[in-house]
């Protein structure tokens, strides 16, 4: 009596819930496109704000999609989609393709330069090594809405911009360590906080042109530099990090977005 109570607890009636969530994961990364075509709208009305807003929120949908997955079994619960292979799609999309549109549609860059982030962005992202067992991109890890953000507020030249974009994309074939800001045992909690700080400062910037959200907008241009002085330092030091435990292991194995 119950084995049989069991066998009906598990029931399609039983996994509604659970894979109602599931697919509300793969909905929400999918979402990260529709964020992105409106940005890509508001870059060819030459809204600049508003489409680095609308990269931002692609931005978010990225960055908690994944730990939504593993905390509600998308793999388990919806296997017919392939979660990883659906964030690889909407990331070449929101973290490439349409950031470099933006910085040729807008004159950023020199004639043609704009195909190296291309080109070498698609073979990073297809590169099986590109997460190590440490927990850190091996090669740039395609930033390239990031990068738009910061050559619209600099307004450097065109041939500094062409330079530091072909750096860049090299960069993203080397075999340096970057960190995963919210993996990478090294500084990860100073990591998240400033990062988290950094997300603040930008979203707020974007909200208008006065004096105060001019002042955020350049406090935010310390993250960067923290992020790749960290991984620059942290690469040099050349000391290999702890592997996970068994039990993260076990979850970055069950939906690695």
């Amino acid at each position: 009596m119950t084995g049989l109570k069991e066998r009906q607890g598990e029931g399609p009636g039983a996994l509604l819930t659970p894979r109602l969530k599931a697919w509300s994961v793969h909905l929400f990364t999918a979402s990260g496109v529709v964020a992105g075509v409106i940005a890509l709208d508001r870059v060819q009305a030459h809204e600049m704000r508003a489409a680095f807003l609308w990269m931002m929120v692609a931005v978010f949908i990225d960055s908690v999609d994944g730990t939504l997955a593993r905390r509600w079994q998308v793999q388990r619960y919806a296997p017919e989609i392939d979660g990883r292979r659906l964030d690889d799609m909407v990331d070449y999309f929101t973290w490439v393709l349409l950031p470099v549109v933006a910085m040729a549609w807008w004159g950023w860059l020199p004639p043609v330069v704009w195909a190296a982030p291309l080109l070498c962005s698609a073979l990073g992202m297809a590169n099986a090594q590109a997460k190590t067992d440490d927990d850190y991109f091996l090669g740039f890890p395609s930033l390239w809405n990031i990068v738009a953000l910061y050559l619209w507020h600099w307004q450097l030249p065109v041939a500094l911009n062409g330079a530091m974009v072909v750096t860049l994309s090299l960069c993203v074939l080397l075999p340096i360590r970057f960190i995963y800001p919210s993996k990478t045992r090294h500084f990860r909690r100073l990591s998240m906080a400033l990062m988290t700080i950094w997300g603040f400062l930008v979203l707020f910037s974007l909200t208008g042109t006065g004096p105060l959200h001019e002042l955020c907008f350049r406090w935010s241009n310390l993250f960067p530099l923290y992020y790749l002085g960290l991984s620059f330092w942290l690469h040099c030091q050349d000391k290999p990090v702890a592997a996970r435990s068994g039990t993260e292991s076990g979850e970055e194995r069950v939906d690695e977005r």
